[in-house]
């Protein structure tokens, strides 16, 4: 018959409540004492802060000294290299703790940009920029000197670009 409806019986509604409130459970423990890690049942970290308006903001960036002797930004990007921002920014703490991890970044960009110029040394740095004066500084977290810069070789470490 169309149209007709029947009560759900306990056990269904049991089980429903039970994933409800598993839910609801998880989605207040991770808003509460959850990081990225718990995405989706927790904010994004980097959406869930606000900075005062003398506040300073602070942002990774990546560098790199080419062999021809210029300094340009390494375009971080899946388009570009094959690593997001992102990325580098959640593995930020392993790559200044190995800095031998930058070697990999050298390796994207020679596997995906072979027409550019190679880079021979890898900086990762933060900006800082105070709001309200703009003033900027300029730190550098992490530096390498990429070994054999015309053909480089991954690190080696686990999670390389091997």
């Amino acid at each position: 018959m169309r149209g007709t409806t029947r009560a759900l019986g306990p056990y269904a509604v049991l089980w429903r409540l039970a994933v409800t409130a598993a839910v609801v459970t998880t989605v207040c423990l991770g808003t509460w004492v959850g990081d990225d890690d718990w995405w989706p049942f927790a904010p994004m970290s980097q959406y869930a802060f606000s900075v005062r308006n003398d506040g300073v903001i602070n942002s990774l960036t990546m560098d790199a000294l080419t062999v021809d002797g210029e300094v340009v930004r390494v375009p971080l990007s899946k388009e570009m290299i094959g690593i997001e921002r992102a990325e580098i920014e959640g593995q930020a703490p392993r790559i200044i703790a190995h800095p031998e991890l930058l070697q990999d970044i050298a390796v994207l960009h020679s596997r995906r940009l072979p027409h550019q110029p190679a880079y021979a040394v890898i900086y990762l740095r933060n900006t800082s920029t105070q709001i309200g004066t703009g003033a900027t500084t300029i730190f550098t977290l992490a530096w390498w000197t990429v070994r054999d810069p015309s053909r480089p070789k991954p690190s080696g470490l686990p999670g390389g670009a091997g």
